[in-house]
């Protein structure tokens, strides 16, 4: 047997076929199955599963830097499909396991993907369904144990046993190791909120540069265990929760979804999560709905440990003593509640949860810095693989609630003259797929990229994020207005789910809001009102005079010209299904207007 020649740590097929070797019993990958037991996948295991497909996908004519799509849901496969596609050069286009059949096809056909590999019968039967439209397509291979008649349709597990059978080790060791680490190795659809999305173009440097400047950043302990909720289609998954996850011999176990992440926290209990700001604000939304239901003692005893977390927390993110008699207060509560909380919420191992993809609620970064748990909030983009800047630990450099911390190492940015911020590095796209002019509209000769956001750098080099510029209200009367900041705000109710604020070229600002409706039943409940059907709910004056109210409050730290003058309740959320939402659950501002545009000209009318 010819021994073991590494890899250079340029490509992560490389890194992972490094791990295979050194790490080999320690488990890579798991994920519960059907009888909710976690079925474990080691880094040998995962590595004979990648060489079998990697096999199979050249016995079948796959090229170096032909495409191969991956529709699917977290799980084992989309690792192993990731994996192999990138050991023999090919390039993976990633598309969101919800996507529709339509959105689906777009992205096959634009990319020109040979083969997409599918999770289950949802994806298989939208493919199939666009199968006369689907130009280049020639495979479908499902991870699910599915039997379909078509012939276009093969299951992985026959999949793997072809490649078992057809095993070419010598081949994929030649493709990569001859990988040019300026090819595209993955395209991720961007989840415009106008417009078809655009294939971003991510090479073998970028995904590697962007691992190796998070490691450098942001060290952490060597046992590093994630549990995995944010879709791999989402850059910041693939580069935090997968790839460094892969270059430190990590564990990933991956939950089924938001139901079940609690449940999975508290089982995994990990070192490292990444999460958007909604998942904490569902975590925290739990623990306070909690103690609402509490005794007036217990209570009374939370909310004292809050007032103390709260006046400790500007000594916690600055990694300063806490001076007595406040610290020793503090170190009471820690033993008496915040360690109970952590355990309760399966946070008792967090290293740090980094957070990104939208503004992160002070309040509530602070509720969790002050029960012991460092968050890291950052910034970055999908063209930018995608982190350029974020927080790092306390004890390297103060946490900033507000900011989006200091820039990664190697990174420049900068800020235009109409505050737009610009980003150099070498975590940068290669530009848009098949489209040089959006490329060149974004991504100048000298290497800087414009970032569609609106921001300014403070005197200790962390970023700060105002507003999307495309987003921004510009009034009847000429003021600017940052739409994204004043929802953030509104979303920290309990009572409010979702708000999309409008008044562009309007004399003042409306609102669309989506109540949060378990929260509103129990206030219904409490106050008499024994209404729960959403759409009636909605209506009623009690309901509505309480929604008055509310906004009357949140509007109180608001300039005049940001304040929201009239609302709208509606009855159901909004969503991927409408068109309403992002994949990455961003509210599509347009598709609102034109879906509520009778309502809102209601709320126009003088």
């Amino acid at each position: 047997m010819n021994a073991f020649r590494p890899y250079d740590d340029t490509t992560i097929p490389g890194i992972f076929k490094n791990q295979v070797e050194k790490s080999r019993d320690k488990i890579f990958v798991k994920i519960r199955d059907e009888n909710k037991k976690w079925k474990e996948y080691s880094y040998t295991e995962s590595g004979e599963q990648v060489d079998a497909l990697a096999s199979y996908l050249i016995k079948k004519g796959i090229k170096p830097k032909d495409r191969i799509a991956i529709y699917s849901g977290n799980r084992p496969e989309w690792a192993i499909s990731d994996l192999a596609t990138l050991a023999i050069g090919a390039t993976d286009v990633t598309i969101y396991p919800t996507n529709s059949g339509p959105e689906a096809a777009y992205v096959l056909n634009d990319s020109g993907a040979k083969i997409c590999m599918c999770s289950g019968k949802f994806q298989v039967d939208n493919l199939l369904k666009e199968k006369k439209n689907l130009k280049d397509l020639k495979e479908i291979i499902v991870f699910d144990d599915l039997d379909y008649k078509d012939p276009v349709v093969t299951k992985l597990s026959k999949v793997l046993d072809m490649g078992r059978k057809n095993l070419n080790t010598k081949e994929i060791d030649k493709r990569l190791r001859n990988i040019d680490l300026e090819d595209t190795a993955t395209l991720i659809y961007t989840s415009g909120t106008t417009g078809n999305p655009k294939g971003v173009m991510l090479t073998h440097n970028n995904l590697v540069a962007n691992v190796k400047q998070f490691i450098e950043h942001h060290p952490f302990p060597r046992i590093v265990t994630c549990v995995s909720l944010l879709p791999l289609s989402h850059a910041l998954e693939r580069t935090v929760g997968y790839n460094t996850c892969i270059h430190e011999a990590g564990t990933i176990a991956y939950t089924k979804g938001a139901e079940t992440l609690v449940e999975d926290l508290k089982d995994i209990r990990p070192t490292l999560a990444v999460y958007v700001p909604r998942v904490l604000e569902k975590l925290y939304e739990g623990v306070m709905s909690q103690v609402g239901n509490a005794p007036a003692s217990k209570k009374a005893l939370f909310n004292t440990a809050m007032s103390v977390g709260k006046k400790a927390v500007p000594y916690i993110l600055s990694n300063r003593p806490i001076p007595f008699p406040l610290g020793a207060a503090y170190r009471l509560f820690d033993k008496l509640i915040y360690s109970k909380l952590r355990a309760a919420l399966g946070l008792d191992r967090m290293i740090t949860i980094g957070v990104g993809g939208a503004p992160l609620s002070d309040d509530i970064n602070a509720f969790f810095q002050a029960i012991g748990v460092e968050i890291h909030l950052g910034y970055g983009l999908t063209e930018t693989t995608p982190i350029t800047h974020l927080h790092t630990f306390k004890t390297i450099k103060p946490i900033k609630l507000g900011t989006c911390g200091p820039a990664f190492p190697r990174t420049e940015c900068k800020i235009a003259d109409d505050g737009e911020v610009m980003i150099r590095g070498p975590q940068v796209m290669k530009g848009y797929y098949n489209k040089p002019k959006d490329t060149a509209e974004v991504l100048n000769k000298d290497g800087w990229f414009y970032t569609g956001d609106i921001g300014r750098i403070d005197e200790d080099g962390y970023l700060l994020i105002t507003d999307r510029k495309k987003d921004i209200i510009i009034t009847a009367g000429g003021k600017n207005v940052a739409p994204q900041v004043i929802e953030g705000m509104f979303l920290m109710h309990p009572l409010i789910e979702q708000i999309a604020i409008i008044g562009d070229q309007r004399k003042y600002l409306v609102a669309l809001i989506v109540p949060n409706f378990p929260e509103l039943a129990k206030w219904a409940k409490a106050n008499g009102i024994t209404e729960t059907d959403p759409g009636k709910l909605i209506t009623n004056q009690n309901v509505v005079k309480k929604f008055n109210e509310t906004v009357d409050e949140l509007n109180k730290p608001l300039g005049r010209v940001e304040q929201i003058k009239r609302f709208a309740l509606i009855d159901r959320a909004f969503s991927q299904e409408t068109g309403e939402l992002t994949p990455t659950l961003k509210v599509k501002r347009k598709v609102v207007l034109a879906n509520y545009k009778d309502i809102i000209e209601d709320m126009y009318k003088e």
